[in-house]
């Protein structure tokens, strides 16, 4: 075996270690969990912080949405859903690179395959006495 044909096989056996990792990751959810406070004004003048009520926030186009989450049961699922986004995006881009790799080794044995000095360089130039006479006369 080559060095090229071991690389190749444990790209691919990386490859298939990536995509068996995005398997159980069917929850995903984009966004972010945050803590909202407000201050409130009492009767007596004085200020009180209020809070934290947790916020779910997330893009949509170019707007931003926020949902308050009410019930706290919900907090410990909306974590795990951001968390399992955040992994499928790192294993995404680890899986990006592989088949990066992987394509750089397949560009390559094709380069290899090529004969050295096959570019034809050598039959386009004009054979010896046949290009002078172009000229249209003497």
């Amino acid at each position: 075996m080559t060095n090229a044909s071991i690389n190749y096989a444990t790209l691919q056996a990386q490859r298939r270690a990536l995509l068996a990792q995005l398997t159980p990751l069917d929850q995903l959810r984009r966004g972010s969990l945050t803590e909202q406070y407000f201050t409130a004004r009492r009767q007596d003048g004085t200020r009180v912080r209020r809070g934290p009520y947790p916020l779910f926030t997330r893009k949509q186009g170019s707007k931003t949405v926020s949902l308050r989450v009410s019930d706290p049961a919900l907090l410990p699922l909306y974590r795990q859903q951001l968390a399992a986004l955040r992994q499928f995006e790192a294993v995404v881009g680890q899986l990006v690179a592989v088949g990066e790799q992987l394509s750089d080794l397949a560009v390559s044995e094709v380069v290899q395959k090529k004969t050295p000095g096959g570019t034809g360089a050598s039959r386009r130039s004009a054979p010896s006495g046949r290009g002078s006479d172009r000229g249209g006369g003497p």
